[in-house]
């Protein structure tokens, strides 16, 4: 546990010291990621499915605001769907448009949170964006979760269709607009996880808040449980065709990862807990202190050994120098008594 600490300390440290050139790193790889799984997942147009459109896109996104590779990604899925059709095109426009609005009204901060949703989801671990943002984040972070479950539900449609759209004539035009309305509406698996979801992430935070020992280890276990069952009700309800074995991993996995991101943001010791009262004039106060649990980095010394130190000069040898430089001759002990 202690050695878990010393690194803690030195990953702050590290941080502290490079993050200036650590944030834009981060940034170049978040953007890299997002634009190569869209590429992956959809990849119609093959001007922009190349890896040198998607570094210099990247490069780019890693100067600039965190809301411009949010704009970077849409622009990339409207091209593909363009390419596909233009009416999916229209389609998906519109939705983003109203996914846009609701983000920049309510977590315009939340960026990483809209990029990693769909990348959780690809990677069969969305369960831990509800429990994660309910430690980290606010009931307000429910929006930017359900816009990016919105956009990984419409890209996978999209994707997943894409033969069908294609093979529909051109006569058919409003049959396509109705076909992927009508996909997105009667998803009934997007809305129980959006479901899921939000009371996931409300439930965390509020128990989170608490002041209760180990509020945030109970917080993580009971988010897990709790997403479970409503996927699990949803699924005997809706017929969601819900994968049990698939969702009991990815939950595990994301409990997991929740408990590591307890370890960094709220590591404390409850055993030297301390509730002190006190009082003033107008009010009584009831304490509950808590201290953190950090351990400081021990220092490394660097000694060096093949360098050879220099004797130092007696008092003999110090007088004889003195003398030389004076111009005086030196003389014994016995020399100058004789002389007194």
């Amino acid at each position: 546990m202690t050695s878990l600490l010393v690194a803690k300390q030195y990953l702050k440290k590290f941080y502290g010291k490079y993050g200036v050139y650590l944030i834009p790193l981060m940034k170049f790889l978040l953007s890299f990621i997002s634009l190569m799984v869209i590429n992956a997942k959809l990849g119609f147009m093959s001007k922009i499915d190349s890896i040198v459109v998607v570094l210099v896109v990247a490069l780019m996104c890693s100067f600039m605001p965190g809301n411009f590779i949010i704009m970077s990604a849409a622009a990339f899925v409207l091209l593909h769907v363009y390419t596909l059709s233009l009416e999916c095109a229209v389609v998906v426009l519109a939705v983003f448009l109203l996914l846009f609005l609701l983000y920049f009204r309510f977590s315009p901060k939340d960026t990483v949170v809209v990029l990693l949703t769909p990348i959780c989801f690809w990677l069969r671990i969305p369960y831990i964006m509800p429990i994660a943002l309910g430690l980290l984040g606010t009931p307000v972070s429910v929006v930017s979760v359900g816009c990016g479950t919105v956009a990984y539900y419409l890209l996978a449609y999209v994707g997943k269709n894409a033969p069908t759209i294609v093979s529909m004539e051109a006569e058919e035009e409003t049959a396509k607009f109705r076909f992927l309305i009508d996909g997105m509406l009667n998803n009934r698996e997007m809305f129980v996880i959006l479901a899921a979801f939000s009371l996931t992430l409300i439930l965390v935070y509020l128990i989170r808040r608490l002041s209760a020992d180990y509020a945030w280890t109970i917080a993580i276990v009971a988010g897990a449980l709790v997403n479970m069952m409503i996927l699990l009700v949803g699924d005997l309800m809706l017929d969601t065709k819900v994968s049990i074995g698939e969702m009991l991993i990815g939950t595990i996995v994301s409990a997991l990862i929740a408990l590591v991101i307890r370890f960094f943001k709220f590591n404390v010791d409850y055993a030297r807990t301390e509730k002190v009262q006190f009082e003033d004039d107008e009010y009584y106060y009831y304490v509950k202190a808590v201290p953190k649990v950090t351990v400081a980095a021990p220092e490394r010394t660097v000694r060096k050994i093949n360098q050879r130190k220099k004797p130092r000069p007696t008092q003999k040898s110090t007088a004889q120098k003195s003398g030389a430089q004076k111009g005086v001759p030196h003389k014994s002990t016995e020399e100058r008594r004789a002389g007194r």
